[in-house]
């Protein structure tokens, strides 16, 4: 348990230094690197649970991307102020360096084993994005005020209407 500890403190500062560094607001980078805290609680959970690189770094994807939706919402600032912070710690930085390592060093099982692991992360990661992005923007194509689609539909029916009367003219 203390080590779990001291690997979700490790995300916490890791994703405060990357928002610190590209130089995000306080109040909005306090929320990101808490949420690449929870970020890297919620893979090693899965992960334990699982053990799965793929769908522990896929859950972990799908948590901080939802929560960088919600939190763009609430502070009106753009969805990557969250995400790039909070995601910072499930990049797979160290199989890629052990990758490139093993490239060197001829050793053909280890740059396969770190690479693969390092691709299936990278998918998962992206994965996880992408079904959250689609997910939010159908919900707001269709949870959108009624009123606006109503705007809409009428402004649409009035422009075919005036364009049908200006032939008939």
């Amino acid at each position: 348990m203390s080590k779990m500890f001291f690997l979700i403190l490790a995300a916490i500062v890791g994703s405060l230094g990357f928002g610190i560094n590209m130089k995000i607001k306080m109040p909005h980078v306090i929320y990101a690197a808490l949420a690449g805290g929870v970020t890297y609680y919620i893979y090693l959970v899965a992960f334990q649970a699982f053990e799965n690189h793929f769908l522990s770094n896929f859950l972990a994807a799908v948590f901080v991307s939802l929560f960088a939706e919600i939190m763009a919402r609430i502070h009106k600032t753009p969805t990557t102020i969250f995400l790039t912070s909070g995601a910072i710690c499930l990049i797979p930085g160290g199989r890629l360096y052990y990758a490139m390592y093993a490239i060197i060093n001829d050793d053909e099982v280890a740059f396969v084993e770190n690479g693969e692991i390092a691709l299936i992360i990278a998918l998962a990661i992206a994965s996880g994005f992408m079904v959250v992005t689609v997910v939010m923007k159908l919900l707001s194509r269709f949870l959108q005020p009624q009123k606006r689609r109503f705007r809409q539909r009428k402004m649409a029916k009035g422009h075919r209407s005036n364009v049908h009367r200006e032939s008939v003219h």
